[in-house]
């Protein structure tokens, strides 16, 4: 019998895991499991025993370095699938797309990336695996993962986030001490349908199975010394009762070794040429390397197949376990390693079909065997084949290669066809496609400490623009200062000056600056147009109508002129999108909210959802907060919080997540990291909601002197009155809380131009609140206009103090209660206190209410047996922090000011 067991010890926990969580999505509910354990912890043979009666496309990470291909396990799902089942999925439109992963799939070559590729491809794989399961429930496992490149673990992170439905489970195997693994699979285990499965060692009992299954029976003694030797794991234990009769040694890899020195020679020497290959290696390519036929290397392997160390794999092997390609690999003698890796590079040299990945398995192995100048020749060719397969973290690591063999290679620039240089620029931009400023900001500033701003002023201008990029990542206040330069350094080159001005005059507007982004914007057009250059160079005509714009206070015609005209999707959405935005800001939110619909559609028509239709999804969900449509607004939030979105996308929704928990006074709190932003700095567009929300919620939650905490921090912003339409909701905030700085509102609010009436209504409110005059009426009549629910409410509760202020208790009284009832329909929480509190120190109590919810009903017969908070909780199974919002809606709705008043009421209205 083989030392692999065909026992299945222990594990009954985790496999019914990962059963309930097929079972899960074979209800169409998103699960996923994480597998954790140490290398040889049992992670394949659990999955093994698992797929044995579901159906599983299986593919694996591999340890290869360069050698790589980008993507693998995905490539190998595909081929596992087979053309036709793909062909028969997917549109004809995605296969050019995923032949990026497998090139058999279409005859011509994926489209060129212009940006949006790596996303496309993304999507294509998501919209692939929900076809597959559509079908019939499938899984889908991924191997090894903590040997995945960046561009493998950025898709794992992308559908993890963006769970496949229906009835797809996705399963990933890693090993947890490793770096590269352990801070991705620790935040996509915090994912709420996600299961980690961390496997512990086998217990004496696990293990005695075990050996059991081996050597057909399991003494006592030999069980505890392999349970004591080998920790409990698998592997070990296999290892170690291999061959009982002799002696063992005492580490891992001379327990490994030891049963490889047990095989025939032919066998030991096939199973360490393949050791160089990597973790896998087609049967052509290592026959081609020792010179062997067919028949003679499959006899050769044979025993090292029969005793668990090698698996056939497909059209070629695979090491059981990576750790006895470790130790094999080790155990070559200097000589011997450079001479097999030779041997390979020089096979794939002659011929390159023998290998999944020729140009980066040869930059390895002529690396290995000492020959830098054919190393930095191929991994150059590999980086190309990265880029095309969208794989920018590779291609940035095989060009860091390219840079770090540069001198020992006297011809590398003629290898490259790029002087260094270039390869430096290169490089970094590799960084800003991939999003890694960290390692893009030393590479562009190495490029620009070798530039000579006089003899080539164009390549500096291109290094300042770069540099910005990557400083704009990190937030960094030098990245305009970067483009002023490069605008400067490309005077004399229209195209190069048409292009740097398209791009400060884009970031302008980003950083509210919209004169000057206007003014830049129409210069690069002219320039553009006397040049005979294309007129949309850089989306100029973009950025002119959206500066023109001016956030809604301007004019829109421009965009809405581009919007009917021939845009390619990117464009489009953009358009729509701004649009959407100038509407929010006129108080036009019902226009918004189909604009956004618009833009959404259109991304999702072109698989670009999840990049170009994340901003328009932001004010998706803002338009629905302005019209009052609450539960769809954190419908929304909860679904789209839950994926994987980077942190630009994610703040901005947060801010939404924070203005319904002010509002509504419950609900999921905000994620520290939301809160920590700066608010001194940083972009207004999000920096000032982002404030606003938060003294919002600081107010809800009765707690002034952290609202006063947060609009101290926001007035000081250098750039906040660049954006009226984001000032005038931070003030009215503000002006809300009170505080210190109430002269300073009135102050800003005088000055700032009112260009809109929902401007205008902001303003009188601010006024009000600060202690001047202002018309109240008008601020109502705009919202009723508008027909925004929350702003109409809030103004209803001002223009009732100031009526109670003049002593006109009767229009007070009717304001306050048709407040109350918006503030109920909406379950805007705090206000309606604030209205019921009101109207109780007027002597109005009772006339602020609305009708009681059912369960708010529950709740007021258990206030009037005298339960507390959380008795109510427990009895009515809801958490504390929910009764006491209902307690509060009732202490609104019933027009009192304390718990007894509100059991007395409720008694004397036959509620309780």
């Amino acid at each position: 019998m083989g030392p692999v067991s065909p026992v299945f010890a222990g594990r009954a926990a985790e496999l019914a895991a990962l059963r309930a969580a097929h079972d899960r999505a074979r209800a169409g509910e998103a699960a996923a499991v994480l597998i954790a354990a140490e290398a040889g912890g049992g992670k394949t043979r659990l999955v093994e025993e698992f797929t044995r009666d579901v159906r599983a496309v299986t593919g694996g990470c591999l340890d290869l370095g360069a050698a790589n291909l980008p993507y693998a396990p995905f490539t190998a799902i595909l081929r596992r699938l087979g053309r036709d089942a793909v062909t028969a999925l997917m549109p004809a439109a995605a296969l050019p797309e995923l032949a990026r992963l497998m090139p058999a799939l279409s005859a011509g070559a994926p489209p060129p990336d212009e940006g949006a590729g790596r996303m496309r491809l993304f999507e294509h794989v998501l919209t692939l695996a929900e076809r597959l399961g559509a079908r019939e429930p499938a899984v889908l496992v991924v191997e090894d993962a903590h040997w995945a490149d960046g561009s493998t673990r950025d898709l794992l992170s992308f559908l993890f986030r963006n769970p496949p439905r229906p009835r797809v489970l996705l399963v990933v195997t890693f090993r947890p001490e490793e770096p590269a693994a352990r801070a991705l699979f620790a935040e996509l285990g915090r994912l709420p349908h996600v299961a980690r499965l961390d496997l512990p060692p086998l217990t004496v009992a696990e293990v005695a199975d075990q050996v059991r299954g081996i050597l057909g029976a399991a003494d006592h003694a030999t069980v505890r010394d392999v349970h004591a030797r080998g920790g409990g794991n698998p592997l070990f234990v296999e290892t170690l009762v291999a061959d009982p009769g002799e002696a063992l040694p005492g580490t891992l890899r001379d327990l490994l070794l030891a049963r490889v020195a047990r095989l025939p020679e032919a066998a030991r020497a096939a199973l360490r040429a393949a050791s160089a290959a990597g973790d896998r290696v087609g049967h052509a390519l290592l026959a081609a390397v020792t010179g062997r036929t067919d028949a003679e290397l499959s006899e050769a392997l044979r025993p090292a197949v029969e005793h668990g160390l090698l698996a056939a794999d497909g059209d070629g092997y695979a090491f059981r376990h990576a750790l006895i390609r470790e130790a094999v690999h080790g155990d070559l003698l200097p000589g011997e390693r450079a001479a097999l890796h030779r041997r390979y590079a020089e096979t794939i040299e002659r011929a390159p079909e023998l290998s999944d990945a020729p140009s980066g398995a040869l930059a390895v192995h002529w690396e290995w065997c000492g020959d830098p100048a054919k190393a930095l020749a191929a991994a150059w060719r590999a980086a190309g084949e990265r880029r095309a397969a969208t794989a920018y973290a590779e291609q940035l690591t095989l060009l860091e290669r390219v840079l770090a063999l540069w001198d020992e290679v006297p011809g590398a620039a003629g290898l490259t066809g790029l002087t260094r240089s270039r390869l430096l620029e290169t490089a970094a931009e590799t960084a800003c496609t991939a999003g890694d400023p960290r390692r893009g900001l030393p590479l562009v500033q190495r490029a620009l400490d070798a530039a000579d701003p006089a003899r080539s002023p164009a390549e500096a201008a291109r290094l300042h623009a770069l540099r910005a990029t990557l400083r704009a990542y990190q937030g960094h206040d030098g990245e305009l200062d970067d483009l002023r330069e490069a605008v400067r350094l490309a005077a004399a080159s229209p195209p190069d000056r048409v292009r740097t001005l398209a791009h400060l005059a884009s970031r302008l507007l980003v950083h509210g600056a919209m004169d000057e982004g206007e003014r830049l914007g129409r210069e690069a057009l002219e320039l553009a147009d006397a040049a005979g250059l294309a007129p949309r160079n850089g989306g100029l005509e973009f950025i002119v109508a959206a500066a023109t714009a001016r956030d809604g206070d301007g004019d829109t015609a421009p965009l809405e002129r581009l919007r009917s005209s021939g845009l390619d999707v990117s464009e489009r959405v953009r358009v729509l999108n701004t649009l959407a935005h100038a509407r929010l800001n006129t108080g036009r939110a019902a226009e918004a909210l189909a604009l956004a619909g618009d833009g959404i559609d259109a991304a999702e028509d072109a698989g670009l959802v999840h990049s170009a239709g994340l901003a328009p999804a932001v004010n998706q969900v803002e338009a629905l907060y302005r019209l009052g449509r609450w539960d769809e607004a954190a419908e929304i939030l909860a679904r789209r919080l839950d994926r994987h979105h980077g942190p630009a996308f994610r703040l901005q929704m947060m801010i939404w997540r924070i203005a319904l928990l002010a509002a509504r006074g419950t609900g999921p709190a905000p994620d520290p990291e939301a809160l920590a932003v700066p608010l001194g700095a940083g972009s207004p567009q999000t920096v000032l909601p982002l404030a606003q929300m938060i003294i919002e919620w600081r107010l809800a939650e009765e707690d002034r002197p952290a609202a006063w905490a947060a609009a101290d921090a926001v007035l000081r912003h250098p750039r906040l009155t660049v954006q009226p339409c984001h000032l005038w909701p931070l003030l009215e905030a503000a002006a809300r809380a009170g505080g210190p700085r109430s002269s300073e509102i009135a102050a800003l609010a005088a000055r700032t131009p009112t260009a809109t009436p929902v401007a205008a209504a902001y303003k009188a409110t601010v006024t009000a609140l600060t202690g001047g005059p202002a018309d109240t009426d008008a601020v109502i009549r705009t919202w009723e206009r508008l027909d925004l629910p929350y702003p109409l409410a809030r103004a209803l509760f001002d223009a009732a103090c100031a009526d109670l202020a003049r002593g006109d208790r009767t229009r007070a009284a009717a304001r306050l209660q048709r407040a109350a009832r918006i503030a109920d329909r909406l379950g805007a929480a705090p206000l309606a206190r604030r209205i019921s509190e009101r109207a109780r120190r007027a002597g109005l109590a009772g006339t602020a209410g609305g009708p009681l919810t059912a369960r708010e009903s529950e709740v007021v017969r258990l206030l009037a047996r005298g339960r507390s908070n959380r008795e109510i909780a427990e009895e009515l199974v809801i958490s504390p922090k929910t009764a006491s919002v209902h307690v509060s809606n009732i202490l609104a709705k019933l027009g009192v000011g304390s718990r007894g008043e509100a059991a007395a009421a409720a008694r004397d209205r036959g509620l309780a």
